[in-house]
């Protein structure tokens, strides 16, 4: 029996390039080339790479004199679907701070000093007026809070993401001393739970809220927030606090602090559970601090329990403190122009949970 004839492919060559297959390389270049300056303004006498290189290098040598058992601490993060937000706005100016503070935060959580910064930005094809925008916005956040953003990477993947879509990382590293590691090891039954005030959603709970915003109630970004003044692009784009600063000045002011924790995704309800001991549970009083005006928003176009507004958003409180009750009127002073507010308290409790209490 005769078989099938094998099929012949013959291969003609084509005249296709890189560029035409999606990928320009010239518009990274243009982006990182606009953006230079703001980057090495972020440089301190440690960064001994250039903008570039294969890697970037970092000199520890007068950074871990002042150690004698230095912890290295590292945190990963990006924004979510707020870039989205800010892809409907065409506004990408603050969105570098949310990265920044997203990833420092939980570095500095730990009690460690954020010292450097990386970034990566992925496309389907590459804007370079938006390439640069976000560098420098990460850049300008870096040199506020005095990290260096010592290099990145800029992807141009087509096929992969969504017309103009956007996706942005971050990779924040810092360093403590192994003796003075803030991770709740310490915390006890009567501590007090103090917080710090948040500037919105931050970088958490955007899916539903753009769900209920422009799926169910059609709103537009440049329509004004039902009841307020801003409009629900600017209500939903104010960055996310960067609260790295404030920890750093307490830790090396020697203040006893328990524990700290970054209320980013899982809200109240899972991020203080993080960073409790076993045994242990914790009480908020909700009633405490004032709602800004997103959360009041949400409370009333939303038919949620407060278990799942607590866990789906941060409900105005960006960063837990837990100290011991008799340094919490030190703590307190030190953190009066910051809005540092006594929101609960730790209590004896095997569930290892935040219980809310409505006042």
């Amino acid at each position: 029996m005769g078989g099938l004839a094998k099929r012949k492919t013959v291969i003609m060559k084509q005249k296709i390039s890189y560029k035409d297959a999606g990928v320009d390389i010239e518009k990274a270049d243009q982006a990182i080339d606009s953006s230079k300056k703001e980057i090495q303004q972020t440089f301190t006498e440690n960064v001994i790479s250039t903008i570039g290189g294969f890697g970037s290098m970092y000199n520890l040598k007068n950074i871990l004199k002042n150690y004698d058992e230095p912890i290295m601490v590292q945190s990963i993060d990006g924004v979510g679907t707020k870039m989205s937000v800010a892809q409907h706005c065409e506004d990408f100016r603050s969105i570098g701070t949310d990265l920044v503070s997203a990833c420092c935060n939980d570095v500095a959580a730990t009690g460690a000093k954020p010292l450097t910064f990386l970034d990566y930005i992925a496309s389907d094809s590459l804007n370079p007026k938006t390439i640069s925008e976000i560098i420098k916005s990460v850049a300008v956040e870096c040199k506020k809070i005095g990290v260096s953003l010592v290099g990145g990477e800029t992807a141009e993947m087509p096929g992969t993401y969504r017309k103009a879509e956007y996706d942005l990382v971050g990779v924040a590293t810092g360093v403590i001393e192994k003796k003075d590691i803030i991770d709740g090891a310490k915390i006890k039954s009567g501590d007090v739970v103090l917080g710090l005030p948040s500037n919105g959603l931050h970088t958490n709970g955007y899916s539903l809220a753009r769900k209920l915003m422009f799926e169910t109630l059609s709103l537009k970004v440049t329509d004004l927030l039902p009841g307020h003044t801003s409009t629900v692009g600017e209500v939903l784009l104010a960055p996310h606090k960067n609260y790295s600063v404030i920890i750093n000045d307490l830790v090396e002011k020697k203040q006893n602090i328990a524990g700290v924790a970054h209320i980013t995704g899982g809200g109240l309800i899972d991020n203080v559970p993080r960073i409790l001991p076993n045994g242990l549970s914790v009480e908020i009083d909700i009633g405490r601090w004032k709602k800004i005006p997103i959360f009041d928003f949400l409370n009333k176009a939303l038919d949620l329990k407060n278990e799942e507004f607590y866990r789906t958003f941060n409900m105005g409180i960006g960063l837990v403190f837990i100290v011991g009750a008799n340094n919490k009127e030190n703590i307190m002073e030190l953190l009066k122009n910051d809005g540092c507010v006594e929101i609960g308290r730790v209590i004896k409790d095997a569930s290892q949970k935040v219980y809310l209490n409505e006042q």
